[in-house]
């Protein structure tokens, strides 16, 4: 289902999803477009004039989405990041689950008990990739800045790349390893810089350039690329 609003001269499609979770109507916005998320019981009537109220603001997200696929591109389906670049991907029923990924093609394999269940495999693939890279970098990067941390954890995350808590203690989200190896980098320096700096002062964005001279365009790249960046 989906409603059409005329925005200055031209249609955008709203997407329409009933959920029996919510009690009034709300509207979502991401790169693949507006959705309003709608009660069973709704009218059609009152999502009508509720969505009129919020023409502004579905101007306003829609052309901030525009922007982005203009400077990023989107994410086809059947496509994902690794590493900083964009792979296609292929599923592929065996015995025993594993990625073959070509580097020369761009095409990762993926090898699946169930096709079913091919995104959990997905995930699980990401997991164990980001895990690696922070193996790889993390104690490196820490010993030249010398500082000690806690425990590390890998955790699928919807609003943030890592974190840091006040014992130390670092996240990671699994879908780290879709962003560029120095990416990777500039967000562990970003949290190990939390063991010094708990908020982001002034000082802690000093600190994090020292370490990183262009964290600036490394943050911008997560920015960017944070709403192309999912699994199927």
């Amino acid at each position: 289902m989906s409603l059409s609003l005329d925005l200055t001269g031209s249609a955008l499609t709203i997407g329409i999803r009933t959920s029996k979770r919510v009690r009034r109507l709300r509207l979502v916005s991401d790169i693949d477009g507006v959705v309003a998320i709608v009660p069973p019981d709704y009218s059609t009537e009152e999502l009508e004039s509720f969505v009129s109220a919020k023409r502004d603001w579905i101007i306003k997200t829609s052309l901030h989405y525009r922007k982005l696929k203009e400077r990023c591109g989107t994410l086809e389906p059947g496509t994902i990041y690794f590493l900083g670049s964009k792979y296609r991907f292929h599923i592929v029923k065996d015995r025993q689950p594993s990625a073959v990924v070509s580097e020369a093609m761009k095409v990762i394999t993926f090898h699946v008990v169930d096709r079913r269940m091919y995104k959990h495999e997905v995930q699980e693939w990401y997991r164990a990739q980001t895990g690696t890279r922070i193996a790889q970098r993390l104690p490196a990067i820490a010993d030249r800045l010398g500082l000690k941390y806690n425990r590390v954890l890998i955790k699928s995350q919807k609003s943030r790349w890592a974190s840091c808590s006040k014992k130390g203690n670092l996240n990671f989200n699994l879908l780290l390893a879709a962003a560029p190896p120095e990416v990777i980098d500039y967000v562990i320096i970003h949290e190990l810089m939390h063991l010094v700096e708990l908020d982001h002062s002034p000082r802690f964005w000093q600190l994090v350039k020292e370490a990183d001279p262009e964290y600036k365009k490394h943050k911008q790249w997560l920015t960017s690329y944070a709403p192309v960046i999912k699994i199927g």
